[in-house]
């Protein structure tokens, strides 16, 4: 897979993945599933890695924000990611966001207290969080010449 293909790939995922996770907070929040100290207790475990990636990969983004022309001669080498990264990605990536919603809708439904939501929400983010932080830091980071 092209090294860009999966850029945009992992971020929207992301960006789906949280504003899906978000909208089923404030969906079970609205619905007095969840009350407002865990809504919030969700929130302040989520957003900051959220945007921790969010920058790295805007950076990147607006590293080199000009088209190239089609008349220059130059040949651009594309860059190539070997098989097992997209696997990953797309393993990781649904694994995380359905471990989330179990977690949050077990919480809505009465089965975890306030308590195990933050502690299994920490537990994921972590989890989930250094490999997905691997992958976004690796593909995202520029190379320093």
């Amino acid at each position: 897979m092209k090294e860009q293909t999966l850029k945009n790939w992992i971020l929207s995922l992301m960006i789906i993945a949280k504003i899906l996770i978000i909208g089923l907070i404030l969906f079970h929040y609205k619905t007095d599933g969840l009350e407002k100290n865990e809504m919030y207790s969700i929130g302040t475990l989520i957003i900051p890695l959220l945007t921790a990636y969010l920058t790295v990969i805007f950076k990147d983004m607006f590293s080199n924000p000009y088209k190239k022309n089609k008349s220059d001669k130059k040949k651009t080498e594309v860059k190539r990611v070997k098989n097992f990264i997209p696997i990953m990605t797309f393993i990781v990536f649904p694994v995380y966001f359905l471990a989330l919603v179990f977690v949050i809708n077990q919480t809505a439904k009465g089965l975890l207290q306030a308590d195990d939501l933050q502690r299994y929400v920490g537990i994921i983010e972590s989890a989930f969080g250094v490999y997905i932080g691997q992958i976004v830091f690796t593909l995202f980071k520029k190379d320093e010449k």
